[in-house]
């Protein structure tokens, strides 16, 4: 019941932009799972076509919605789908951003890739990065 007290106390700028990363996530998550990834890709508007300079404290909002959304989302969000629900976010208002898609060998076994996906717009960090990435495309 801590998270509902916690909920209610929220804005209602903040309340809103929770119920939007809950709907994006759904709709990546649906997308990804339907859709090759090259075609998902072509949803994402190029940043150069953006021009809105938000707030830092407006990019701190979305990640917060969308890391709020992502813990009481009753299905499991891997990085791919929390970057593309927040680059739908920041798109829809017309915010430039960058995905980043990223590999590291696993140390333990060399064998073994892991593969990350990060969003930043301007300084800030949308969905977090992870550690020792090497970035191998943006969109």
């Amino acid at each position: 019941m801590n998270w509902v007290h916690k909920f209610i106390k929220l804005a209602k700028e903040d309340k809103k932009l929770f119920f939007e990363a809950l709907f994006f996530l759904w709709f990546s998550k649906i997308l990804l799972l339907l859709m090759p990834f090259k075609t998902c890709i072509k949803f994402l508007k190029p940043a150069e076509k953006m021009n809105t300079q938000p707030t830092p404290e407006f990019l701190r909002n979305v990640r917060n919605a969308v890391s709020r959304a992502n813990k009481t989302a009753i299905w499991k969000n891997i990085c791919l789908v929390k970057s593309f629900a927040a680059r739908f976010m920041l798109q829809r208002r017309g915010i430039p951003s960058v995905m980043y898609l990223g590999l590291q060998i696993d140390k333990e076994s060399e064998k073994k890739l892991n593969a990350h996906a990060w969003l930043v717009s301007g300084d800030i960090i949308i969905t977090p990065k992870g550690s020792a990435f090497k970035e191998i495309y943006s969109v």
